[in-house]
């Protein structure tokens, strides 16, 4: 590569493939749907009849009625969000050290 000019490493770059998103599910008993529920509620999430998406800096976490979804940029981020579920039971101010957010809807006002 050391031969070559600078415009064709630069060229390289483009060619090559993005790493696609991660998916980790987990599969949810009535109970554990019930729980996560609860639990997510508190990050005021999108809310598609049963399903609920909550948006997070590095992810998505989506809850459907016998799923558990988190979708990131790759598998360390996503085995992170899904270990740090549990600290939604904490005060909101800590969510940040965990990664976790609320998911804030911003509605767009029509002005006539």
């Amino acid at each position: 590569m050391e031969d070559e000019p600078p415009s064709s490493r630069f060229f390289g770059f483009l060619g090559r493939k993005r790493s696609e998103e991660v998916v980790l599910e987990q599969v949810l008993s009535r109970e554990a749907y019930e729980e996560y529920r609860q639990l997510l509620m508190k990050a005021r999430p999108e809310v598609d009849g049963s399903k609920l998406v909550i948006h997070l800096p590095e992810g998505k976490i989506e809850l459907e009625k016998d799923s558990l979804k988190v979708r990131a940029k790759n598998r360390r981020v996503a085995e992170k969000i899904l270990r740090n579920l549990h600290h939604y039971e904490s005060p909101p101010s800590l969510w940040p050290a965990y990664g976790l957010s609320y998911s804030i809807k911003r509605k767009r006002r029509l002005i006539l």
